[in-house]
């Protein structure tokens, strides 16, 4: 880092001890909040992030920002929206980021909003390589960013609003407000992704991924994780194992022990929903629901009771169970049962 070391940031960032934020900036920011979670629910995907930045500038001033997402294992940016930007920031940006302190800073501070005036008095930062290879270009006098970690897929969510005029420095209200505002921008965006995604057909199915076109995760759930990790325990990071990746690319299932991982192209990302091939995936889900409560011991009449159905229904479902799995006794269900159940990474059950 040019300049000075970075002073430590924790101490003196608990809200609980710096009065700096007012109770008219907490309201305008719970406004916001509540509107990202409510109006957002109707914002197309596409449109999001845009919308997004525009509650954000009604409560932190700002002319330009960069909202985007990253992988760490492999080091890789898989998009990014720019908001007000020149285009040709990104591949001048390519060419100085070595010389980028500030978002090593980001990375080290996981959660914490940093501001560029926290980091480097203005003199030294005039004086860096990165502002006279790039901020000058773009007029980046001030820069206030927030990293955050997906826990499932490791991957990096980062937002940085930058002022393009000397004065003012961002405050630390605003550093405040924008600490307290990007978990829930985070939140916001990836039930954006996930109304987008699994309004695909098998969308209530438990085990699925986004994944773009060089086979890097961008979304997941946690039992296709807990998936992939069963079927190959040497997989960390966001880049799918090479077999699935090369069926992802090719737009083809994958067959992978009990389960086939169908793909579904989305435009410039995959949508790969798991669905078992063993006994459980014959039965719907009422059926699957008497079959257990059956061969764990209960009675027609008690299934009946807990159900809402009446005995001559659950006898008829048993017996298709019974058909369905080719068992005859209810010691037969429990064994097939317990056979195809034995094999799910954990959540993948239902």
């Amino acid at each position: 880092m040019p300049g000075r070391a970075r002073r430590p940031l924790a101490a003196r960032r608990r809200l609980v001890h710096n009065p700096v934020m007012e109770m008219a900036d907490a309201r305008l920011l719970n406004g916001v909040i509540l509107s990202l979670y409510r109006e957002g629910r109707e914002v197309p995907l596409g449109r999001y992030r845009a919308w997004a930045l525009e509650q954000v500038a009604t409560v932190i001033g700002f002319d330009c920002a960069c909202w985007g997402s990253a992988s760490a294992d492999p080091p890789a940016l898989h998009e990014m929206h720019l908001h007000n930007c020149d285009r040709g920031i990104v591949e001048a940006y390519a060419r100085c980021s070595e010389h980028d302190f500030f978002r090593a800073a980001l990375i080290a501070d996981p959660g914490t909003a940093i501001s560029l005036g926290d980091l480097v008095a203005r003199e030294t930062y005039l004086r860096s390589t990165f502002y006279r290879r790039f901020g000058r270009r773009f007029r980046i006098e001030w820069a206030l960013g927030t990293l955050l970690r997906e826990r499932t897929t490791a991957l990096h969510e980062f937002l940085t609003l930058w002022r393009q005029d000397p004065w003012p420095p961002f405050s630390e209200t605003d550093r405040q407000l924008k600490e307290l505002l990007m978990p829930h921008l985070a939140a916001t965006h990836r039930a954006a992704w996930l109304r987008h995604f699994l309004r695909l057909p098998g969308h209530v199915n438990q085990a699925w991924a986004v994944v773009d076109r060089r086979g890097l995760l961008r979304e997941a759930s946690p039992s296709f994780v807990a998936l992939l990790r069963q079927h190959w325990p040497a997989c960390s990071g966001s880049i799918l194992p090479e077999p699935l990746a090369v069926s992802v690319q090719a737009g083809d299932a994958h067959v992978v022990g009990a389960w086939r991982l169908d793909v579904s192209d989305c435009g410039e990302y995959r949508f790969v929903l798991a669905r078992s091939t063993g006994a459980l995936a014959q039965l719907s889900v009422r059926e699957r629901e008497i079959a257990r409560r059956y061969a764990s011991g209960e009675t027609h009449s008690a299934i009946a009771r807990a159900l809402s159905l009446s005995p001559a229904t659950v006898r008829n479902h048993v017996a298709h169970c019974f058909r369905k799995l080719g068992v005859g006794s209810k010691v037969e269900l429990a064994l097939r049962l317990d056979s195809a159940t034995s094999r799910l990474p954990t959540g993948m059950a239902e």
